[in-house]
């Protein structure tokens, strides 16, 4: 008994436990955890097809827009043409009736709008030397200061003489040309596809329902397509009002300040209105330059812009999310990057569709657990 205590009190008689070496990591380690993880692999699959798929978009542009544009305006459509269906006229009569109407009213409005715009961008020279003169009360002090400090920080002129850079008018009036060509064969091509999806109806959706082996597949498949028309049609329509009576009251604004050419003006708000961020800026930026051309003082050339940009403030802090509801609210972190990104993909049509399109890829999204 003696023994055992003494034993226990005197550390020194106590054996260590041996401590394992750490062992030194080897390249099959890492292959035996991809091995055992089940998501690794998969995601970089997802991510290189993702990849893929935006690289085929953006070199695909001639062919994928105008498809595209196409299934978006045929869900704004598509609801006229099944009400002319309900009232006992052909489907193709109807969807041709629709596309007539569609195509004769933005020729119209862009024909009374043709040559305001030309007329006030070949005054663009002489109006911006009246914007210079108007502000040149407020920059002159900073411009002083900017000559003194590039007095001081330079030594003796560059007497090299520099180099000239000339555009040759053939260049421009080619590329005019080319682009005008690039863009009647895209609006053909819209307007074909539109038809064709128009008369076509629920066709695709029930084909692609036939195709899909399982009942649970099926009704989502049903449930999707059916949430895409209502919701997608309900908001392009909504949209599309709200924008207009926004343009008309500009429109009616900028005529009541004795502004030349309202309805150029009350359009052009109309058409930036469906670009979120950037559309109602260029529009502020681009009355601010018309009022300060028309108007003789800067403070009443400033009026026409400040009563654009407190109009879009109204519009999308009250009226807008009043009239959508929560339900086709998306969040403006995520609309402000499919903007960037539809805009670097495929420049301004892309911003035109950038909403729609996100719309689009949350609804499809919602239905599937892993990506709600």
């Amino acid at each position: 008994m003696e023994k055992r205590v003494s034993d226990s009190t005197n550390p020194e008689r106590i054996p260590e436990p041996a401590v394992p070496e750490p062992e030194q990591p080897l390249l099959t380690d890492i292959a035996d955890f991809l091995k055992d993880t089940k998501t690794i692999l998969p995601l970089t699959m997802l991510g290189l097809f993702l990849l893929a798929f935006i690289a085929f978009l953006h070199f695909a542009k001639p062919f994928c827009m105008p498809i595209v544009f196409a299934v978006i305006l045929s869900f704004l459509l598509k609801p006229v043409v099944n009400v002319l269906q309900n009232i006992r006229l052909p489907r193709w009569l109807g969807a041709l009736i629709v596309i007539v109407a569609f195509v004769s009213l933005v020729s119209i409005v862009f024909s009374h709008l043709v040559q305001p715009a030309r007329e006030w961008m070949e005054k663009g020279p002489e109006n911006f030397q009246k914007i210079q003169q108007r502000v040149e009360h407020y920059i002159r002090p900073a411009r002083k200061l900017g000559e003194q400090v590039q007095s001081i920080t330079t030594t003796a002129p560059d007497k090299e003489p520099q180099p000239k850079v000339e555009v040759s008018k053939t260049d421009v009036a080619g590329a005019v040309v080319s682009y005008a060509s690039s863009l009647i064969t895209s609006l053909i091509e819209v307007i074909v596809l539109l038809y064709f999806l128009l008369v076509a109806g629920d066709m695709f959706a029930q084909k692609l329902v036939k195709v899909l082996a399982t009942f649970r597949d099926k009704k989502r498949a049903v449930s999707i397509f059916h949430e895409l028309q209502n919701n997608i049609s309900v908001y392009l329509f909504t949209i599309t009002i709200i924008n207009v009576s926004l343009g008309a009251l500009v429109g009616l604004g900028v005529m009541l300040l004795g502004m030349p050419n309202p309805l150029l003006w009350g359009s052009l708000a109309a058409i930036l209105n469906f670009i979120p961020y950037f559309g109602p800026l260029t529009g502020v930026t681009i009355l601010a330059i018309a009022g300060m051309t028309t108007f003789d003082s800067v403070g009443r050339g400033m009026i026409p812009p400040a009563l654009y940009l407190g109009l879009h403030a109204i519009e999308s802090n009250f009226i807008t999310p009043m009239v959508l509801g929560r339900r086709l609210t998306l969040n403006p972190v995520v609309i402000f990057g499919s903007l960037i990104f539809w805009m670097w993909l495929w420049g301004i049509p892309g911003a035109l569709i950038a909403v729609p399109l996100l719309m689009m890829i949350k609804i499809i999204c919602d239905h599937f657990k892993p990506l709600a």
